[in-house]
C-alpha cells in the first residue's frame, strides 16, 4: 500500500473499525493488518484540504478492469454500510483497501485468493470532500 492521504475523521473511524475487527473472529486480519499498516503511515489532512482527485471513504469511483475492460462503479464504505449488491464495498475488502488514497488514472493491484487482480481508475464520480459534504 502506498503513502495515503486520508482525512482526520476517516483516520480516527478506520482505527475504531479496526479495533473492532480484532474482536471478529470472521474478520481477515491479512486485510485488517494491510488497511492498518496503510492508515498509520497515511498523510492526516482535514477534510477541506483533501484534494479532489483523491479516493476517500464514501467516494463512488468507476473502475476497469486491465484483464477484460470491464468497468464498475463502487462505493468504497464502513464495513457496516457494505452492500454488494448496490456495490458498496466494505474497506475491509482487498478492492476498497487497495483503492483508498489512490488518484484518478492510478494503475491498482491487489491479491486474491485465486490471483492478482490489475484495475485502473478511470473516474472519481462522487467524493465527499470535494462536494462539500465534510462529515460524511
Amino acid at each position: 500500500m502506498k503513502n495515503l492521504i486520508i482525512n482526520t475523521q476517516d483516520y480516527q473511524r478506520l482505527i475504531d473499525r479496526v479495533v473492532q475487527a480484532k474482536s471478529d473472529p470472521t474478520a481477515s486480519f491479512k486485510h485488517i493488518r494491510t488497511l492498518l499498516l496503510g492508515v498509520s503511515q497515511a498523510t492526516l489532512l482535514e477534510p477541506s484540504d483533501i484534494p479532489a482527485d483523491v479516493v476517500t471513504m464514501n467516494s463512488l469511483v468507476k473502475i476497469r478492469y486491465l484483464d477484460n475492460q470491464h468497468t464498475l462503479n463502487i462505493r468504497l464504505v464502513y464495513p457496516e454500510q457494505a452492500n454488494i449488491s448496490q456495490r458498496q464495498i466494505s474497506i475491509f475488502a482487498p478492492l476498497a483497501t487497495a483503492l483508498l488514497g489512490c488518484k484518478k488514472g492510478d494503475l491498482v493491484s491487489f491479491a486474491t485468493p485465486a490471483r492478482t487482480v490489475k484495475i485502473q481508475i478511470d473516474a472519481i464520480l462522487y467524493q465527499p470532500e470535494a462536494a462539500g459534504d465534510l462529515s460524511l
